[in-house]
C-alpha cells in the first residue's frame, strides 16, 4: 500500500544521509600535528635536530602557537637561518606567549638599550632570554661590565650560558683580580677570552692566578692578564711541557723565562708549531736565540703567511744593495701589513715577482684565507 512504500522510502533516505555523514567524517578527519615533522618542513631544523627537540613539544596538538612564534622572530628581522638556530638550543620557545612573553621580554631589551639588529644578533645565541626578566637584567649588568654590546656579544658566543651564572658571584672574583693589579678593563678582557674562568670558585680562580704566577709573570704586570688566561686554558702540565720544548732546541731557562714573562701566550701554540717557528728563525732567517727570546711575538706570527715573504723581500732587496735590505728581519715581520706595503711593496713593485706583490696586496686588504697561523 501507499503508506508502506511512504514508510520505506523515508527509511533508506535516513539510512542514505547517515552513510554519507559517516563517510564524509571518515575522509576528512583533523589533520594531526606532528612536531618532528613540522620543525623539519616549517623551521628549518635537521631531521636529527627535530627528533630532539620534538620530545619537548610532544604535548601540543595544533601549529598555531609554534606559527605565532616564528611570525614574531621574523618581526624581529631573524632570517630562517637564526630562527632555526634559537628553536634548535631552546625548543621551548615555539611554546611561548606571544602576548605575555616574548613581546613583553623584547620591549624590556629595548629598555636596556638594544636595538632591534642587535636583539636579532642576541636570540639565536641564547633564545632562553626569553624566559625570564632575569636574564634581561643580567644582560644589562654584562654590557655594562664589558663595556659594550658587541664585547658582550662575542663573549656569549665563547660561551652562551653566560647570562645563566649569577652575577653576585663576579664580584668576589673581581676583587681578587684587582688585587693582582687587573684594572676594571684588564678583567673585562680576561673574562672575555676565558669566561668559564668565573663560572667556578673562587678557590679555582686563586689556583689559577698561582699557575700565572708559576710561569714567571708578576703580578701587577701589563702581562698578567694573558697569563692568566694562558694558566687556565692549557694547565700545568702543558705550559711545562712547552718550556720543555724550548730548552731541547737550545734556548737556555733565563731565555725561556724572558719569552714567556713577555708573551705568555706562545705556550698557547701547539708543539709543532713552536718547534718549527724556531727553526726558521733561527736557521732561515738566521736569528740569534736570545734575539727570539727578546721578541716572542714572531713565535706567533704565521710562517708562510707572513714571515716567508717578507723574508724573501728583505733578501731581494739586500741582494739587489737597497737601502732597505738592512733592516732587522724582526723590525720587518713586526710591521703592520699597511706600513710594509707602503715601505717595501708599492714603491718597490717593479722588482718584485708578480706572486708576492699579490699576495701582500690581499692580505693589506684583509682578504687572506682565514685560519689559524701556520
Amino acid at each position: 500500500n501507499v503508506s508502506s512504500v511512504r514508510a520505506g522510502a523515508a527509511f533508506f533516505s535516513l539510512v542514505r544521509l547517515r552513510l554519507l555523514c559517516t563517510t564524509t567524517t571518515t575522509a576528512s578527519p583533523p589533520a594531526r600535528f606532528v612536531a618532528e615533522s613540522y620543525l623539519v618542513a616549517n623551521c628549518g631544523l635537521t631531521p636529527s635536530q627535530a627528533v630532539k627537540a620534538s620530545k619537548l613539544l610532544s604535548h601540543l596538538e595544533t601549529p598555531h602557537q609554534p606559527d605565532a612564534v616564528r611570525a614574531f622572530l621574523a618581526g624581529l628581522s631573524l632570517s630562517k637561518a637564526d630562527v632555526a638556530a634559537a628553536i634548535a638550543r631552546r625548543p621551548r620557545v615555539l611554546c611561548f606567549s606571544v602576548e605575555s612573553t616574548l613581546a613583553p621580554r623584547v620591549s624590556q631589551l629595548r629598555g636596556i638599550g638594544l636595538s632591534t639588529p642587535e636583539i636579532a644578533r642576541l636570540v639565536p645565541l641564547v633564545p632562553y632570554v626569553f624566559a625570564s626578566p632575569v636574564y634581561v637584567s643580567r644582560l644589562a649588568f654584562f654590557i655594562s661590565f664589558f663595556g659594550s654590546f658587541t664585547k658582550l656579544h662575542a663573549t656569549i658566543r665563547r660561551d652562551a650560558q653566560l647570562l645563566r651564572r649569577s652575577v653576585e658571584k663576579i664580584e668576589p672574583q673581581a676583587a681578587l683580580l684587582r688585587e693582582c693589579g687587573l684594572g676594571a678593563r684588564d678583567i673585562a678582557q680576561v673574562a672575555s677570552i676565558a669566561p668559564r674562568l668565573f663560572s667556578g670558585s673562587e678557590e679555582r680562580l686563586k689556583a689559577v692566578i698561582a699557575r700565572a704566577e708559576e710561569l714567571g709573570v708578576p703580578r701587577g704586570t701589563p702581562m698578567f692578564r694573558h697569563a692568566l688566561v694562558v694558566a687556565y686554558s692549557i694547565g700545568r702540565q702543558n705550559a711545562t711541557a712547552k718550556m720543555e720544548l724550548l730548552r731541547s732546541l737550545g734556548w737556555s731557562s733565563s731565555q725561556v723565562a724572558v719569552a714567556v714573562a713577555k708573551m705568555p701566550s706562545i705556550l698557547a701554540s701547539s708543539e709543532d708549531r713552536l718547534r718549527r717557528a724556531v727553526d726558521f728563525l733561527t736557521k732561515e732567517a738566521g736569528m740569534e736565540v736570545e734575539a727570539v727570546a727578546r721578541g716572542p711575538s714572531l713565535l706567533k706570527f704565521s710562517i708562510e703567511r707572513r714571515l716567508v715573504p717578507r723574508l724573501k723581500v728583505l733578501k731581494l732587496f739586500k741582494e739587489k744593495g737597497l737601502p732597505l735590505g738592512g733592516r732587522s728581519f724582526y723590525g720587518v715581520a713586526c710591521m703592520s701589513r699597511e706600513n710594509f706595503f707602503n715601505t717595501f711593496v708599492l714603491p718597490h713593485a717593479k722588482i718584485l715577482p708578480r706572486g708576492l706583490i699579490g699576495a701582500f696586496a690581499t692580505a693589506r686588504a684583509g682578504k687572506a684565507a682565514a685560519g689559524p697561523a701556520r
